[in-house]
This record gives structure tokens, C-alpha cells and sequence, in this order.
């Protein structure tokens, strides 16, 4: 994880998004833990079972749902060659990888804007060096905070989009597609399509 956000937590970051609503800020932090080291932990990942947290009842009824975001999540890796598992599947996998899908809103109830933190992380079952137990570990992770909309929550999915495909990228560099196979065009398709 990034120095910055590896060890603060999630209800400190919505706060200063919410403390960024108040003072009418519309800034957005992105951060990865996606470099060579964290890459090669996908290596042998041969596919992945998709997890969208629960995002709550009033963010759902603004008009973000937990399974719209999982049908894009999932059809942003199929197009990309990567397999999605059943949870049957990913438990007879090694590693049991999924990836996880996290989106906090915080609605404020004074103005129409909500706090968001996006995380998008694959997780892994691992044997720590220290005593050989296993433990559930996130090898490669990316997310973003920013203000948006309460109206437009919906638009929250373009973001989640972006990360997905910074985890297709990562995928990708250590899973090369022979000559003629599939694989994503240099920019995703969505941005290709608003030029």
C-alpha cells in the first residue's frame, strides 16, 4: 500500500471527504499498490471471483447498486480474457484469489453532495514467513477518494470502471495474450467511445 493510505482507515478517509464537501472542495485522490512486486503477484491467478461489497440501502436507493457494479466489474473482465470464478472454483484455486470490489458513500445530509472512496483490491489466501499459518492478504490494490453528486451517483460506476482496468493492466502485463488472442486496446473502451 502507499505510505499515504496504507494504514489509515476507511472512516478517516470518508470523514475528510465529508470535511472536503463542507468546505466545497471537489478534489479526487487516486493510489495504487501496483508496481513490479505487487504484479507478480498475479502470476498464475487463472481467474478471479468478483466481490462487491454491500454499499447500504440509502446509496442504493440514490441510485448506485451493488449489482450493477458487479455486471460491469464482470463484463469489463470477460472482455479482457479473465476467467470469472464460481466461489467453488476459487476455493479449489491456488491462492482462493478474488477481487474485491469496495465502495463507501457517505450521503451528507446537509447538501447534495456524498463522500467516496472506491477500493479495488485481489485478495489471496498466503503462508506467512514467520510461522507458515496461512492469512487472507491483498497483493495488488488501487482506489480513489473524491466528492460527487448525490444526484449523480450513478456516474460513481465510470470510476470503478477505471479502476478495474488498472487491475486488467496489471493482469495483463504478466499474463500476455499470444499474437491474434484478445486483449484491451491501449485506451479502455469507454473513453475511446466519449472521444
Amino acid at each position: 500500500m502507499s505510505r499515504r493510505f496504507g494504514i489509515v482507515p476507511h472512516y478517516v478517509l470518508v470523514g475528510l471527504g465529508v470535511l472536503g464537501c463542507l468546505l466545497g472542495l471537489a478534489s479526487r485522490e487516486t493510489w495504487a499498490q501496483d508496481n513490479e512486486d505487487t504484479r507478480a503477484t498475479l502470476r498464475g491467478v487463472e481467474g478471479v471471483l468478483v466481490f462487491v461489497e454491500d454499499l447500504g440501502d440509502d446509496v442504493e436507493h440514490a441510485g448506485l447498486t451493488r449489482q450493477q457494479i458487479r455486471t460491469d466489474v464482470e463484463l469489463r473482465l470477460r472482455k479482457a480474457g479473465i476467467r470469472i470464478l464460481t466461489e467453488a472454483e476459487r476455493v479449489g484455486m491456488p491462492g482462493a484469489p478474488w477481487l474485491s470490489v469496495n465502495v463507501i458513500v457517505y450521503l451528507h445530509p446537509d447538501t447534495r453532495l456524498a463522500a467516496f472512496r472506491i477500493d479495488v483490491s485481489l485478495q489471496q489466501l498466503a503462508f506467512l514467513a514467520t510461522d507458515g499459518s496461512r492469512a487472507l492478504v491483498s497483493t495488488w490494490s488501487v482506489g480513489k477518494t473524491g466528492i460527487a453528486g448525490r444526484r449523480r451517483l450513478f456516474d460513481l460506476r465510470n470510476d470503478v470502471k477505471d479502476q478495474v482496468d488498472a487491475f486488467i493492466s496489471a493482469y495483463l502485463r504478466v499474463h500476455p495474450r499470444p499474437i491474434g488472442g484478445a486483449a484491451l486496446p491501449a485506451t479502455p473502451p469507454r473513453r475511446t467511445l466519449a472521444r
